[in-house]
């Protein structure tokens, strides 16, 4: 009569191999309800099937400084009944060397005029945008930060926004805001063009 038994039993159901079937099956599954529902999805309309326009060309015309960088800023807005609308909310213009002009080489904006202008239209039979259009038919600020924001008087006459750069500035890079409220433009181009006055 044997009362403990300490050799190792053996189960009563053998073991089965993994099979790696179910995993294959499962993953198509998987695939199959991934693709199925990435057709299923609906169409979405931006600006009312206005062009959208996210890239533009820059023509600088600037006898000031040569480096100069211009770029359009889009937020889109929502809520409307049209659906999402993509709005230009400011142009930021930066490089730009804020010394007084050198009499040797011309160069330094300080005191300087800019004249902005917006194109659409192919670049052939392009046409700038009205400050009606822009939305600056009165008088409005451009923005830019000079260890603390400082605001630059601005005007918009038919097409061309113009502001004057300041003398003394003593921030290293200050990006100068062009803003605009709800504009939504499909911009071709900018040009940028400085004038002693």
């Amino acid at each position: 009569m044997e009362i403990l038994r300490f050799e190792e039993v053996g189960s009563p159901t053998p073991l089965r191999k993994k099979s790696s079937r179910g995993m294959i099956i499962a993953g198509l599954v998987a695939t199959l309800f991934g693709i199925g529902s990435a057709f299923a999805s609906t169409s979405i309309s931006i600006n009312s099937g206005n062009a959208v326009g996210v890239g533009s060309g820059v023509s600088l015309v600037t006898a000031c400084d040569t480096a100069i960088t211009l770029a359009p800023h889009s937020v889109v807005v929502t809520g409307g009944d049209s659906g999402p609308v993509f709005n230009t909310d400011y142009i930021a213009i930066s490089n730009v060397d804020t010394a007084t002009t050198s009499v040797s080489t011309g160069l330094g904006c300080g005191g300087q005029y800019f004249d902005l202008q917006v194109f659409t239209g192919a670049t052939s039979s392009a046409v700038a945008y009205t400050c009606t259009k822009l939305n600056h038919d009165l008088g409005f600020n451009v923005t830019y930060d000079d260890g603390t924001p400082k605001v630059i008087s601005a005007t918009c006459s038919s097409s061309i926004i113009s502001f004057q750069i300041p003398t003394g500035i003593l921030a290293a890079n200050p990006v100068f805001t062009v803003p605009f409220t709800s504009a939504n433009l499909d911009i071709s181009y900018l040009t940028l063009v400085s004038r002693s006055s």
